[in-house]
């Protein structure tokens, strides 16, 4: 059964702190067809994101983060 669940690692240029890495999970948190979202916790620059692609594709999810004024990329995509 394929249920368009999926998920992808997003890499942030740079570090963030607390506040902004709390923020910007709260923010794709949000987002309409996101489920799941999850920071490293040590850098702050990689968050892991679960998604159904039938709500939101990859790029859709990365367009988010820049949305936010980060510069970001997929990584393994």
């Amino acid at each position: 059964m394929n249920t368009g669940r999926t998920d992808v690692v997003v890499h942030i240029s740079t570090a963030l702190d607390e506040h902004q890495r709390d923020r910007l999970l709260e923010r794709l948190g949000a987002e309409e067809g996101v489920t799941r979202v999850r920071s490293d916790g040590r850098s702050g620059q990689l968050f892991i994101i679960d998604y159904d692609r039938r709500a939101i594709s990859a790029l859709g999810v990365l367009r988010c983060v820049q949305a936010q004024g980060y510069a970001a990329r997929l990584v393994g995509m």
